[in-house]
C-alpha cells in the first residue's frame, strides 16, 4: 500500500512522545519545539499546532496536490504564519536550531517512511529532509541535556545510532 500526501492542514506528531510540533517563543524568535496536546491550553502563550503543507511542483505548470513518492514542501505554521526553517543552513551543525521565520520559505523534502514509528499500520508518517545539506539529514528531537525542555529539533542523518534518530513523523489531516 502507498502513502499519499496533499496540500492541506495537518497536526505533525512524533509517535513515541505522542507530541506535537508546535512553535513557541524563545525571546525575538518563533521556535518549533514539542509538546504534548494538554500543554497548548495556555493562553499567554496562543500556541497551535496546525501546521500548512505546500507541495512545490517539480514542474510549475503542474499543480501537483498528492504524491505516491517523496516531495518538496513547505511547512506553514498556521498561528504565526511563520514558515519552518534552519537558523543558519550555512553550519547547521549537530542541534542546529529549527526557528519559524516569517520571510523564510524553506523547502523540506518530505519522504514516506519505510516503517512505522510505533509498530502500527499508519499510512501517514514521514521523514522531514532538509534538501540543500548532506544527504541523509532529517529533522529530529534534539536529546542532549541543554535542550531538553521543551524537546528542540535538530538535523542528523537518518540511521544515527544516537536514540530515536530517524523516527517519523505523523502527519494528521485537519478539515
Amino acid at each position: 500500500m502507498s502513502k499519499t500526501i496533499q496540500n492541506g492542514r495537518y497536526r505533525i506528531w512524533r509517535s513515541p512522545e505522542q507530541r506535537q510540533l508546535i512553535v513557541t517563543m524563545n525571546g525575538a524568535n518563533s521556535m518549533a519545539v514539542l509538546r504534548h496536546p494538554e500543554e497548548l491550553e495556555d493562553p499567554f502563550r496562543h500556541e497551535t499546532g496546525i501546521w500548512i503543507l505546500t507541495i512545490t511542483p517539480s514542474d510549475p505548470s503542474l499543480a501537483s496536490i498528492a504524491s505516491e513518492g517523496a516531495v518538496s514542501a513547505t511547512l506553514q505554521h498556521e498561528g504565526t504564519k511563520g514558515y519552518l526553517a534552519l537558523h543558519d543552513p550555512t553550519d547547521p551543525g549537530q542541534g542546529a536550531n529549527i526557528y519559524v521565520k516569517s520571510d523564510d520559505k524553506q523547502v523540506w523534502t518530505i519522504n514516506p517512511a519505510s516503517t512505522t514509528g510505533d509498530g502500527g499500520e499508519d499510512m501517514n508518517e514521514y521523514h522531514i529532509g532538509y534538501p540543500d545539506l548532506v544527504d541523509g539529514q532529517v529533522l529530529v528531537v534534539d536529546n542532549s541535556f541543554a535542550r531538553s525542555s521543551p524537546p528542540r529539533l535538530a538535523l542528523q542523518p537518518l540511521g544515527d545510532t544516537l536514540a530515536q534518530i530517524g523516527l517519523p513523523w505523523r502527519f494528521e489531516p485537519i478539515a
